[in-house]
């Protein structure tokens, strides 16, 4: 069992489970808000699920030994997070989660742009890492509102992180409603460098996957 679980995580379809368990956190549970002790606790389940998926792909490379450990203590972190909510669990809880989106980003995105034909499991792995840059944004500007405190942002009515990805994926897409704004330096440069990576991104990726498609005919011929 154990060996059939490890060589499914080694194949790139298990990219579009990642996809699906990501997908549903940040557009079904962070949505409901984590106010009540309900939503924490189901915010923390599928968290747990996608730190679990992504603890997979770290554990295949015996060199990111200290990515398992953050992952592991990001775990411990969100865990007390159901019990209390002091100022320092929540920023030490808000700086793993930034280095595990961080870490599995780069984990999906190696596999995805690795050696070998495109695969519909690969723009799956793409698009993954679109969107653990918005939920890492997110993240970001949630821990700057927890330091700077309610004057960072304009127009933030519940200071919620479903709030914070709301405003990251419209800053991403460039879309831009204004509803909720930067309001000091910082946030306004971290709101700056997501918009800017929301337009590299996608063009850089697709001359990437066109390459890699041009250069895997080539070969073949």
């Amino acid at each position: 069992m154990y060996k059939t679980f490890r060589q499914f995580w080694l194949q790139e379809r298990s990219l579009l489970i990642v996809l699906i368990i990501l997908s549903v956190h940040m557009f079904v549970i962070l949505p409901m808000g984590q106010h009540s002790s309900f939503g924490k606790i189901i915010s923390f389940v599928f968290y747990l699920f996608l730190l679990i998926a992504g603890m997979r792909y770290l554990a295949l490379n015996r060199r990111l030994t200290l990515a398992i450990i953050v992952s592991a203590i990001c775990i411990a972190f969100l865990s007390t997070r159901l019990f209390t909510d002091t100022l320092w669990t929540t920023i030490a809880s808000d700086v793993l989660i930034l280095m595990f989106c961080a870490l599995l980003a780069w984990i999906v995105l190696s596999k995805t742009f690795s050696e070998g034909p495109i695969t519909i499991y690969r723009i799956e792995g793409s698009i993954v890492g679109y969107l653990l840059m918005g939920l890492f944004f997110a993240n970001l500007q949630y821990l700057i509102f927890h330091i700077e405190g309610i004057a960072a942002f304009k127009g933030l009515d519940d200071p919620d992180v479903k709030e914070f990805l709301y405003f990251s994926l419209t800053t991403l897409t460039t879309v831009g409603y204004g509803d909720i704004t930067p309001a000091i330096p910082i946030s306004r440069s971290i709101a700056n460098v997501e918009a800017l990576v929301g337009q590299l991104y996608p063009a850089i990726l697709i001359a990437r996957l066109v390459s890699m498609e041009i250069s895997g005919r080539s070969s073949k011929t």
